[in-house]
């Protein structure tokens, strides 16, 4: 329900929930380590930017080519509904949208779909029960309330109660991405978001500990020491939107690209969620359309996703998202009003790794890690970097025999004898086990 002034009652806070929120305001104490990377190309021309799937080199082409390194760490324990392996489906659909047909034009289910509100309005009864039909599981984006305090009259914190009260009551797993911070204009500053935040997460925890909490980051350079990162121990999972925008010609940047630092930032801490995906296939600017360009680049960003990044679980395309329409207005990225992207998008998401249902209770299981610094394949050997062999899977290194690729010296994998290497061309990646 809509609660005013009038029509609010007082809701003390428990014990419980103080407590809590003590608990929870812990420092932090680990830090991710430094990322290392290769310096910029000084000499012979390279592909600097890794594939999604591997090229054989042409006579006009026989540069290297750069390939992703991932990397077998010890047992792990999962975050909360971390899939073991592969990757959720997730979708951001159109309010009032019909689950059921969006999951026929896209030839599967999906595991998660998401609904957004701000924190006082009605909880969304009908969509939450169209979710459990579908077998999904539902995510909610909330967002502050639409009035400040002051105007509302009901203090914050009670409508974070009551919210997670409405929620508790149906026991299902569910994600809340609490107050977005990706397109957002806030007034709060870092230590009243973080307070906020924190103390949303504790709330659920007495009435809703099937709730999964999402931290979704402004932007691609957020890191664990950014000022309204919450903490490791008030977060489940992050989150962070990527959005290929229309340039002036092709796409603004390569979301891929921009992608890997916050990866590597997050990927020790974390599992990662892309929330949303959106890939434009018309823009405003110049008022074209660029369907085949669209069509390529989702069934490119897929693929990468799935095989590059490892602890990436979910991926949920934002066909109708509001954080969309506030970062890059002038796009759209709707994949449902045409039938060719949703055709592009079909086969994309067919791969095996991506997953139609929730893991509730993933065991402990090895983790494969993204390296910092990228293999090459070039001219039917696959090489890597040293600081790789020495400080990321301790191996022993050679001492001579190196091949300068891109004005540094790489290690011809068939030199390193302690371990399993595997290369996967097709999809462009190095995968190292003990």
């Amino acid at each position: 329900m809509n609660r005013t002034k009038n029509s609010t009652k007082k809701i003390s806070i428990p014990t419980i929930i103080l407590v809590l929120l003590l608990t929870l305001t812990a420092c932090m104490t680990d830090t991710p380590p430094r990322i290392v990377g290769e310096s910029p190309s000084r000499s012979a021309p390279t592909r600097m930017s890794p594939p999604t799937a591997y090229e054989e080199p042409t006579p006009e082409d026989n540069s290297p080519v750069p390939l992703t390194v991932l990397y077998k760490q010890g047992t792990a324990e999962r975050a909360m509904f971390e899939p073991a392996y592969g990757v959720y489906l997730g979708a951001w659909l159109h309010p009032g949208a019909n689950i059921r047909m969006f999951e026929n034009q896209a030839g599967r289910s999906h595991a998660v779909y998401v609904h957004e509100m701000h924190l006082g309005d009605d909880v969304p009864i009908n969509w939450l029960l169209s979710s459990i039909a579908a077998l999904a599981t539902p995510m909610l984006i909330i967002h502050p309330p639409r009035l400040p305090q002051e105007e509302d009259g009901t203090p914050h914190g009670d409508l974070v109660i009551y919210l997670a009260h409405r929620l508790g009551v149906f026991n299902l797993p569910m994600f809340v991405a609490f107050y977005p911070l990706a397109g957002a204009r806030y007034s709060m500053d870092a230590t009243e978001y973080t307070l906020m935040f924190r103390y949303a997460r504790a709330v659920f925890l007495a009435y809703a500990p099937l709730t999964a909490f999402v931290w979704v980051a402004p932007n691609t350079y957020a890191t664990p020491q950014s000022p309204m990162y919450p903490g490791h121990d008030a977060v489940d999972w992050v989150g962070v939107p990527l959005l290929a925008a229309q340039g002036g010609d092709g796409f603004s940047s390569d979301i891929l690209a921009d992608f890997e630092p916050f990866y590597m930032a997050f990927q020790a801490h974390k599992p990662i969620m892309v929330l949303p995906l959106g890939i434009s296939h018309f823009s405003r600017v110049n008022y074209t359309y660029n369907m085949r360009e669209a069509e390529a680049e989702i069934a490119r960003v897929y693929e990468a996703l799935q095989a590059g990044f490892p602890r990436v679980g979910m991926i949920v395309y934002g066909d109708a998202s509001s954080i969309s329409s506030q970062i890059a207005p002038q796009d759209s990225f709707a994949i449902s009003v045409e039938n060719s992207l949703m055709q592009a998008y079909e086969n994309a998401i067919s791969h095996e790794n991506f997953l139609s249902v929730l893991e509730k209770d993933a065991p402990p299981s090895t983790r494969w890690v993204r390296s910092a610094f990228h293999g090459y394949h070039w001219e039917g050997v696959t090489y890597l970097n040293p600081a790789t062999i020495e400080q990321e899977i301790a191996a022993n290194l050679p001492r001579t025999g190196f091949t300068e690729i891109n004005g540094h010296n790489y290690v011809d994998i068939s030199r390193i004898t302690n371990k399993t290497i595997t290369v996967d061309l097709e999809q462009g990646v190095i995968f190292i086990a003990s």
